[in-house]
This record gives C-alpha cells, sequence and structure tokens, in this order.
C-alpha cells in the first residue's frame, strides 16, 4: 500500500479513552448535540454508550458526536493502515498520524458516520 500524503489540519477527538482524527477539510461545521438530534456517536464504534458534547458535521451531511476536540494545524505524514483494520473500520480508516506524541486514527467523516449508523442498526 502506497503512503498516503500527509495531512494539515486536523480535529483530534476523544470517544471516552479512545482517540479519533478527522481532516479539517472534511468539517463543515462544529455544532452542540441538541443542534444535530441525529447525529450518530463514535462512542457505538468502541461499544459505549451513545453520547456527545460536540457534533462533527461532515460536507456530505452526516454528523459524527465527539466527547472533546481540538484542533491541530500542523503538517503530519499519514501511516498506512493494515487492510484489516481498514476493513473493520467499514473503510473509514484512512491511516494513522503522531501528533502530540500518540499515535491517532485517522478516520474519513463521511465514511465513519456511515459505519456508525450499520453499528447502531447493528445492536438494535
Amino acid at each position: 500500500m502506497a503512503p498516503a500524503s500527509p495531512v494539515r489540519g486536523m480535529l483530534l477527538c476523544h470517544a471516552g479513552p479512545h482517540r479519533l482524527a478527522f481532516a479539517a477539510h472534511e468539517v463543515l461545521s462544529i455544532t452542540s448535540p441538541g443542534e444535530e438530534a441525529d447525529a450518530a456517536s463514535a462512542g457505538l464504534a468502541f461499544h459505549a454508550p451513545a453520547g456527545a458534547t460536540r457534533v462533527l458535521v461532515a460536507i456530505s451531511g452526516g454528523a459524527v458526536g465527539v466527547d472533546t476536540l481540538e484542533i491541530d494545524a500542523e503538517s503530519h505524514p499519514v501511516l498506512p493502515a493494515p487492510c484489516v483494520t481498514v476493513h473493520a473500520s467499514g473503510g473509514s480508516l484512512r491511516g494513522f498520524v503522531l501528533a502530540r506524541g500518540v499515535l491517532w486514527p485517522l478516520l474519513g467523516l463521511a465514511d465513519f458516520e456511515r459505519f456508525l449508523r450499520g453499528v447502531a442498526r447493528g445492536a438494535a
């Protein structure tokens, strides 16, 4: 697998203790959970209860709720993800980035939202 281009500008988020990163250019807006009642909770990916303090709205219109977020404007190389983890994430995992001394999974926001919808349907 060829290495991906570096990513500049990310939202570093948490769903409980779990780290998630999204490219800033994929985020149309950041809202509160009350404004996006239909947001899929990132916690579902980790079998945690749904809930969020911030909601990332994708350009596609989908929305993902996260517990915390920080903006990182630095450029980071994207490390490739093993195919099995890409498949397990429903194709939403783009790779990994090393930011603030720790490894963050870099996810496509719209793809991750679709993956979470599938997880929620499977749990129902």
